[in-house]
C-alpha cells in the first residue's frame, strides 16, 4: 500500500474508541489476519508512489481540529473495509482531503482514498467470508453501536459508540475531534505498519 495519511482522534477519544473495537473471537476459529489491533482513523490519502517528503508537502501549512461525525455502521467486501462507520462529508473534512489529494496528484503520486470518508472498525480476512463480517457487525450492534438513536441536524442517519461506563455515567461518542495527522507506512501485516510522523493541529482559539 505504501504511505498513508490518517486523521486521528484526540488522545482521550482514541483510547475510548480503541477499547471497544472487536478483538479476535474466542468462541469460533478465524484467520490470524482477522481482527488485528486498529488505530481509529480516517484515511485522507494513500499512495504507493509518494515519498515521505511529498506527503509532508501535501499537508496544509496550518491544520485545525476537524470534527468527524459518525453516520452509519456498514459491512464491506474488502479486507480494509470489512466493518466500518461511514462518516459525514463535512466541508472541513472534504477540503482537507481534496487539498492533499490534489497536491499528491501534482507530484505524480497517484493518490487514492477508497470509500472516503470512513473509520474502519474491523479488518476481516476474505477467507473468513461475508458471514464473519456480518457476525462482527451484529455483535457490535448488540453491545457497542447504537443506530438511529438520534438524527443529524441535516436529517441524515447517525450512530453512537458506547465506549465505557463509569461512576459519572455512560460515555458515548457520536463523533471524534481529529487533532493529529499521521504519516503511516502501511506495508505487510497490520501489526507491522509504522507511524513515521505525527503532525498536531493548531487549536482553535475561542473568542
Amino acid at each position: 500500500m505504501g504511505l498513508s495519511l490518517w486523521l486521528v482522534p484526540n488522545p482521550a477519544q482514541l483510547q475510548l474508541i480503541q477499547k471497544v473495537l472487536p478483538k479476535q473471537p474466542e468462541t469460533r476459529p478465524v484467520s490470524a489476519a482477522s481482527y488485528p489491533e486498529i488505530t481509529p482513523h480516517i484515511t485522507l490519502a494513500s499512495s504507493g508512489k509518494a515519498t515521505q517528503d511529498a506527503i509532508l508537502r501535501a499537508i496544509p501549512s496550518t491544520l485545525h481540529p476537524i470534527t468527524v461525525e459518525f453516520q452509519k455502521l456498514e459491512v464491506g467486501d474488502h479486507y480494509f473495509r470489512s466493518v466500518f462507520i461511514s462518516v459525514k462529508k463535512t466541508t472541513e473534512l472534504v477540503a482537507l482531503h481534496e487539498h492533499i489529494m490534489a497536491a499528491l496528484d501534482r507530484d505524480g503520486a497517484s493518490p487514492s482514498a477508497p470509500a472516503f470518508p470512513h473509520m474502519s472498525i474491523s479488518y476481516i480476512a476474505d477467507e473468513d467470508g461475508a458471514a464473519e463480517r456480518k457476525k462482527a457487525a451484529d455483535e457490535l450492534r448488540a453491545i457497542t453501536i447504537v443506530e438511529g438513536s438520534e438524527t443529524g441536524t441535516d436529517g441524515t442517519e447517525t450512530v453512537v459508540l458506547r465506549c465505557e461506563d463509569s461512576e459519572e455515567g455512560r460515555v458515548c461518542l457520536a463523533s471524534f475531534e481529529g487533532t493529529e495527522v499521521w504519516i503511516v507506512r502501511c506495508e505487510g501485516p497490520v501489526q507491522h505498519w509504522q507511524v513515521l510522523h505525527k503532525i498536531s493541529v493548531t487549536p482553535d482559539v475561542e473568542d
